[in-house]
């Protein structure tokens, strides 16, 4: 095992123990004392108050294992990670600080700490737009992207959608996210998306 003090060439692939390898804020050292790691090369933010060492490689499946972490109990084979927090575990966002989770039934509100908060929504996630991420649930990409453009803060959502742009990935891109989006019920929130996706293609065009 490869210790967070060993000098590192670059980030790499190690086996992350969980917490062990997190800094978490308030616990050794507070949240300004990690930022300054992180702004000299030693860490990285990752999720809230979760931070890692900068030698650590963050993959999709890593960042799905720290929010089962900071979750808790509250994940099971009845949730699913969803929205902005799928959305940045899939590498489209660069920062989360709430934990939005889908679930078949009604789920009591809780407080993840760890400089979080939690989003319950009751919705029934079909296989096709699931995929699992160290054996967690969690939206495809193009299902959370279509999802944060309509549920979530119009800055979130806009930032997502600029990520999937530079992507430049033929299977998710602006058309793949209006098409499926038309594919949902009519609804406020389908068409504040629509006219969001629609705004980055006029941009698109004019550039």
């Amino acid at each position: 095992m490869e210790s967070i003090n060993c000098q590192a060439t670059g980030p790499r692939a190690v086996a992350l123990r969980i917490p062990e390898d997190l800094w978490i804020a308030g616990q050794m050292f507070s949240r300004n004392e990690l930022q300054a790691m992180t702004s000299n090369g030693l860490l990285r933010e990752v999720l809230g108050d979760c931070f890692l060492p900068s030698h650590i490689q963050v993959t999709a499946s890593l960042r799905a294992r720290i929010v089962a972490f900071v979750c808790g109990r509250e994940l099971n084979s009845q949730t699913v990670i969803a929205r902005q927090t799928a959305a940045w575990i899939h590498g489209l966002l660069p920062e989360v600080f709430t934990m939005c989770i889908y679930t078949r039934t009604y789920h009591r509100p809780f407080e993840p700490g760890f400089g979080l908060n939690a989003q319950f929504m009751q919705a029934d996630v079909p296989d096709t737009q699931m995929v699992f991420r160290s054996r967690i649930k969690v939206t495809s990409a193009l299902r959370s992207v279509c999802d944060c453009a309509q549920f979530d803060p119009l800055p979130i959502a806009s930032r997502a959608l600029s990520k999937v742009i530079s992507l430049d990935d033929p299977y998710l891109n602006l058309d793949s996210i209006r098409e499926s989006l038309r594919t949902y019920e009519r609804s406020p929130e389908r068409s504040r998306a629509l006219r969001l996706v629609d705004s980055f293609g006029d941009v698109a065009q004019a550039a």
